[in-house]
């Protein structure tokens, strides 16, 4: 007897656990991953365990049973032993553990009092390839002074005054001694060992601030010694990743609106400075994260690729390219999908895709393509929910541009059926809405459980469509990136499945400006839904942490009185502001300021539209505590139900 499946819930939601970082054993025997709570609880960070699986097949295992938060697990070059960082010991300080390769007791190598900065430092751990020591990142701890202060109250905020500086350290294995590696006042974003274990390169900058990172460039450096310039752009760069022979660095270079979020072109350079070249131009994907071949003349990259996922083989000498892989799906770490690789070639993967959530995959060469086999199956719920449908839909954007994005229909859609829509705008604006479990996650699912069609558009700017695609909104923001928008929706009423009377629009973010926009632009919308959003980009260049990103994106002075600052900036047309809004915000956000939604809610509520701000205690700008979870989700559901119907 068929089973009869149920409607997604907010907290089905959250029983889906976050998998990622899968780590290929350079034999290629083993993959180690993390699974995770998407949410926290009682902790600094959701808690999380490294797990493992053999790549012959075989039942996972959890390898790691710490209390806390486990992460970042990284084999050393003889495969013999796992690292990994944990606070375990204290919650809130990371350590860095080893661990043998048959489980047993992790062993503390490190004991020191100063944050490791992670997810966004993906590779903030590695092993040195000669696997006698191994590097991290380390942001420098409070000094006694600072902390004397603290303890008496005398803590006055002097705003940029005393940087903290994230340093490259180095532990040796043997003696467990500790050193720093990097030079004096020089922030450390990312940084690759040098195949002799004695350099490094890393993506830097002179101030260790938010700001900074948006003009970073590329150096190299002997252990403790001065740094020199390989490479600096007016583009940001990320991944620099040596050639066996230590002759060429490559790297991936665009202009991005968020660090951690990077793809991009692939550029290779001579590790002695020189010009970068482009191995990659033209490519219609964003690549963003790749290892070199054993013989140093080739490059394997993984990126977006029209929406779906694509890896790329690369002649570095010629620029020729074929590509060996491609799904309609996501390499989980979406932002910045990655893969790990073995001596023989097989990768490691975490992917979902629109029907399945994530798990552990493993890419294997077969006849110059590679082939997916599934290791893992750890979402047994699935068998008992019902979701939305989706589907990739294509529309031609502003000016004719051909544009993509997905569509998820109602639970219990019909054909013929016309529903209500909400359009959901993604963030960045260079990142993307790609085919991801999407009830593992988010409103989107939860939205078709309730009656709504649900339209995430990849609009100009977005990656996965190649650099001049995701550089095309640089100085429109809001311009015919929100036409793309627009004529998306248009093309959903044209079709039949968009009820033109019931359209709403939401998004997080750079999606929450564009839904603030919307409200100051249009009436057709008929609720609004605004995360995290900026509704005046002066004020918001004045206390964002990432100050210098909207004056590049908006390739303009701030200071403009009559310029692009203002111009779309929504709170400038807000006599033409009539859209109910709910405003969600985290108390605590740097991204975004939560200023930026008090400004609007105000805005809104002196011209009596309805609307609601909920701001969120303790949060940042992705809001992780579990209740806040809940609260935001049943709040989305019930403004939606009272402006749009269902």
């Amino acid at each position: 007897m068929l089973s009869v499946k149920r409607v997604l819930t907010p907290e089905d939601v959250l029983c889906f656990k976050n998998v990622e970082d899968a780590q290929i054993s350079p034999d290629g025997s083993l993959v180690a991953f993390v699974v995770g709570d998407s949410f926290k609880a009682e902790t600094k960070w959701p808690k999380s365990t490294i797990w493992m699986v053999g790549t012959a097949g075989g039942e996972p295992r959890e390898l790691t049973s710490g209390p806390r938060t486990d992460s970042l697990p990284r084999w050393s070059p003889d495969a013999s032993q796992l690292a990994f960082l944990s606070d375990r010991l204290a919650e809130g300080q990371r350590q860095v553990f080893v661990l043998a390769r048959d489980g047993g007791e992790a062993r503390p190598l490190t004991n020191i009092a100063g944050a490791i900065p992670t997810p966004r430092g993906l590779n903030a751990l590695q092993w040195s390839p000669d696997g006698r020591s191994l590097a991290f990142l380390m942001e420098d701890s409070e000094t006694n002074e600072e902390r004397a202060r603290r303890e008496t109250k005398d803590d006055a905020i002097e705003f940029e005054q005393h940087p903290k500086f994230v340093r490259v350290w180095v532990v040796d294995l043997a003696t467990q001694s500790l050193r720093c590696a990097s030079p004096d006042n020089l922030q450390i974003w990312e940084f690759g060992w040098h195949p002799n274990s004695r350099e490094i390169a890393a993506v830097v900058s002179d101030q260790p601030f938010e700001w900074a990172w948006y003009t970073n460039r590329i150096v190299r450096f002997g252990l403790g010694e001065a740094a020199q310039t390989v490479w600096q752009s007016k583009r940001q760069v990320a991944l620099p990743v040596w050639s066996p022979d230590g002759n060429q660095i490559a790297f991936v270079s665009s202009n991005w609106s968020d660090r951690g979020c990077v793809a991009g072109d692939v550029w290779a350079i001579d590790s002695r400075g020189g010009e970068a070249r482009n191995v990659t131009a033209g490519i219609v994907a964003s690549l963003g994260w790749m290892q070199w071949s054993a013989t140093g003349q080739e490059l394997l990259a993984i990126g977006h690729d029209r929406g779906g996922t694509g890896v790329h083989r690369i002649n570095v000498a010629t620029g020729q390219r074929s590509q060996l892989w491609w799904q309609q799906a996501a390499v989980a770490e979406a932002h910045w999908p990655r893969f790990s690789a073995s001596r023989d070639g097989t990768l490691a993967v975490v992917l979902e895709d629109a029907d399945h959530p994530r798990d552990i995959w493993i890419l294997r060469e077969a006849s110059e393509l590679l082939v997916g086999q599934q290791l893992t199956h750890l979402h047994s719920q699935v068998a008992e929910l019902a979701i939305g449908e989706t589907s990739v839909v294509h529309w031609p954007g502003a000016a004719g541009c051909e544009m993509q994005g997905l569509l998820i229909k109602p639970v219990g859609f019909r054909s013929g059926q016309r529903c209500p829509l909400v359009m959901w705008v993604h963030g960045g604006p260079t990142g993307i809405s790609a085919s991801r479990y999407y009830a593992a996650f988010g409103w989107n699912q939860l939205l078709a459980a309730a009656g709504y069609a649900v339209f995430l558009p990849n609009y100009r700017g977005s990656t996965g469509w190649g650099l001049e695609f995701a550089e095309s909104n640089i100085g429109d923001m809001g311009g015919k990136d929100f036409e793309d928008m627009l004529l998306g929706v248009d093309s959903l009423i044209a079709s039949g499945i968009a009820d033109p009377q019931r359209l709403a629009i939401a998004g997080w973010s750079y999606g929450g400006f564009t839904a603030a926009w919307a409200v100051s632009q249009t009436n057709r919308f008929k609720a609004a839904v605004m995360g995290a959003g900026i509704s005046h980009w002066l004020s918001f260049h004045g206390k964002s942490s990432l100050a210098d990103w909207d004056a590049i994106h908006y390739d303009q002075s701030p200071y403009e009185t009559t310029g692009r600052f203002q111009k779309f900036s929504p709170l400038s047309y807000h006599e033409s502001m009539y859209t109910p809004t709910l405003i969600l915000h985290g108390a605590e956000d740097q991204d975004v300021p939560v200023e930026q939604s008090y400004l609007f809610y105000r805005a809104l509520k002196d011209k009596r539209v309805p609307t609601e701000l909920i701001v969120y205690p303790r949060e940042d700008h992705a809001i992780k505590e579990r209740p806040h979870l809940l609260d935001m989700s049943r709040r989305v559901l019930d403004w939606l139900r009272r402006h749009l119907g269902t």
